[in-house]
């Protein structure tokens, strides 16, 4: 695979970023039209100083300017809440009177530049460009791709494909790279088990770190499995799964993608906003089923889930695991690609006995038998994986 794990950058050199103005009515509606034609991925949202904007209104940015009032909670607070939904989005405050001690606290804040209010246009469109050039500069290490995997129901075997795969891209890729796996299934998470590795230290210490969570917390909870293949587990202790801040797994995926080459999520079965979220932010989603009845109308509901919340079918990927292509199978695998409208991209086979014991024995196939069908079904797997990231697709 020749660089697979290469997104495409946003910016270009020379290119203003797509930016969003978040300010009260009386500062935006005083911005003229030309300077939106100047920069002309520019949103204009009016809310009030102390008004949350909508997770969809940042979704696509890569510069926020937003109105901020050092004096004010609300306004610090809003733009808290904002640095943990987008940890990697340049933020330029807009403030009045901005003195020495406003902006050591806007600095402490994560804000990138300050620009005055009421906005003078060239000293706004200035600092925008002066930012674009900064993130073109940055392009060629964009965050690493995100693969949430779903099964369609309990016992699909997503865990064992998570870790296999994981392998084989590290196996594969042409350069070293490093694979993050993360366990969301907090209350019945299995990763650490087939891995052989100790949850110790698991995501229960990111998720209650709150605003202490950074990069060396990750790098700290992140357990070595095999070479170049890290996991972060679930707890030990089963946790209320509706007690998760959807902010903070956000926030540890994007740090997670940060500081890796390439994260892969498991996720739990049980559907919740968080959840959702996660998927929603993945560049793909691999939805694991089989060739069952039960399976496939589950497997087509969750579908249904995903379009009802706007996830784009073009992310979504089908494999079927345990995968059977006998003549007589009463369900085929064209059959599961028409019942959920799309294509199969790999059919594991199991191997008896031998990925049992692995299991077992919290080691991967491979360790016993360098022939299994199901280690090599799962590398045909990551060769697409690793083609659909070379060309680029989200």
């Amino acid at each position: 695979m020749k660089d697979i794990l290469k997104l495409s950058p946003n910016t270009a050199g020379g290119k203003a970023p797509r930016t969003v103005i978040i300010a009260d009515s009386r500062w935006t509606s005083a911005i003229p039209r030309e300077a939106c034609s100047v920069v002309p991925e520019m949103k204009l949202h009016p809310l009030a100083p102390d008004a949350m904007p909508g997770r969809d209104d940042l979704r696509d940015a890569e510069l926020l300017v937003i109105e901020v009032d050092a004096q004010e909670h609300a306004t610090l607070e809003r733009l808290a809440n904002v640095k943990r939904m987008f940890p990697d989005l340049a933020i330029i405050a807009a403030v009045m009177n901005a003195d020495l001690q406003v902006m050591r606290t806007l600095v402490r804040h994560g804000v990138s530049d300050v620009v005055a209010l009421p906005f003078e246009s060239d000293a706004l469109i200035a600092e925008i460009f002066n930012i674009g050039a900064k993130l073109a500069e940055n392009s060629d290490t964009p965050l690493a791709p995100a693969i949430s995997f779903v099964g369609a129901l309990g016992r699909s075997g997503t865990t064992s494909i998570i870790l296999h795969l994981a392998n084989a891209l590290v196996e594969q890729a042409n350069r070293p790279i490093r694979c993050c796996l993360i366990d969301l299934d907090i209350q019945s998470g299995q990763l650490a088990a087939h891995s052989g590795v100790s949850n110790a230290r698991s995501i229960q210490s990111l998720l209650e770190a709150e605003d202490r969570l950074d990069l060396d917390m990750i790098r700290n909870v992140a357990t070595k499995s095999t070479e170049g293949v890290y996991i972060i587990a679930a707890p030990v202790e089963i946790m209320p799964i509706e007690t998760i801040n959807v902010d903070q797994v956000l926030r540890i995926v994007a740090l997670a993608r940060a500081q890796f080459d390439v994260v892969l999520v498991d996720l739990p079965p049980a559907w919740t906003s968080w959840s959702l979220s996660v998927v929603a932010e993945s560049n793909n989603i691999v939805l694991v089923t089989e060739q069952t009845l039960a399976h496939l109308r589950q497997a087509r509901r969750t579908l249904d889930l995903f379009g009802e919340v706007g996830v784009a079918t073009d992310k979504i990927r089908i494999v079927v695991n345990r995968a059977s292509k006998g003549r007589f199978r009463s369900i085929s695998l064209q059959d599961v690609a028409e019942t959920l409208g799309g294509e199969v991209i790999a059919a594991i086979r199991e191997d008896g006995g031998e990925l049992a014991r692995a299991i077992d024995e919290g080691r991967l196939v491979t360790d016993i038998s360098r022939r299994s069908t199901f280690a090599r079904d799962v590398g045909d797997f990551a060769q697409k994986i690793g083609q659909t990231f070379e060309s680029g697709d989200s």
